[in-house]
């Protein structure tokens, strides 16, 4: 019983603030300004020049090794073609 008034309570809210009136919104957002820009800009964290080489050796060594992988399947299948008769 205690949940189900919970429950009623939540949904007189949630029809209270619905009934509320939305405050304007200004035409201009504050971060649609140079300042809010600028600001924005600060807040992003850079990556270091470390971590873009470690991430970037990552991604190339991947590339290879799934490079790798596609030739040895195609010789492996064109090997088992080959065997079965099917190909030139």
């Amino acid at each position: 019983m205690a949940q189900s008034k919970e429950k009623l309570e939540r949904k007189k809210q949630r029809a209270e603030t619905k009934e509320k009136e939305l405050p304007e919104v200004p035409i201009q957002l504050k971060w649609f300004s140079f300042e809010g820009i600028k600001t924005e800009v600060k807040r992003i964290r850079w990556i270091k020049p470390a971590e873009l080489l470690e991430s970037t050796g990552k991604v190339l060594l991947f590339c290879v090794l799934f490079g790798v992988f596609f030739v040895v399947c195609d010789l492996a299948i064109s090997k088992l073609l080959l065997m079965l008769g099917v190909g030139a």
